[in-house]
């Protein structure tokens, strides 16, 4: 993925969760709520610094204007203002309540049809057990409601079911 241009970010972080070691933040050593050291003891001859605890951040900027590299991808992310609804039926999100009043709200915003419309869920959970590991993992999943929806449902449903299935 980092051939595409797609990395990912590491952010140290508080072992408790207090704060980020980022931004202003980036040089200090202890947390400044709870006061926890931000790298762990060093052992043996090594001088290199490891922190207790690492964020990896994806960049969100690159990954969403990729969706407009390709003809293709353009040509569905408008895909929302011209499919035609059924009355009483809802097959996407933009056959719904809230997303035609956030239209009629923002005009402005919803007169360019490729403004992009974002769903963003999280659930935590625990990937070996319930006591088999210390951590857990906070997957956030961001849904590009712009597309069809065999399209951007289609990866949301396949990380529930990588969830489900112990993957």
């Amino acid at each position: 993925m980092k051939p595409l241009g797609l990395g990912y970010q590491k952010i140290d972080i508080c072992p408790k969760f207090c704060m980020l070691y980022y931004f202003e933040n980036a040089e200090m050593t202890e947390c400044m709520t709870c006061g926890h050291s931000r790298y762990k003891p060093r052992t043996g001859r090594g001088n290199t610094l490891v922190a207790y605890k690492k964020l990896r951040y994806f960049t969100i900027t690159p990954r969403l204007q990729r969706l407009f590299m390709s003809p293709r991808t353009t040509e569905h992310m408008s895909w929302h203002q011209s499919h035609h609804a059924v009355d009483g039926v809802m097959v996407h999100p933009s056959d719904g309540e809230a997303w035609k009043h956030f239209n009629s709200m923002h005009p402005h915003f919803s007169a360019e049809s490729r403004n992009m419309r974002l769903g963003l869920c999280t659930n935590g959970f625990n990937p070996f057990g319930s006591f088999a590991a210390p951590y857990s993992c906070w997957p956030v999943i961001l849904t590009v409601y712009n597309l069809p929806r065999s399209s951007c449902f289609y990866l949301w449903s396949y990380q529930v079911r990588a969830v489900r299935g112990g993957i």
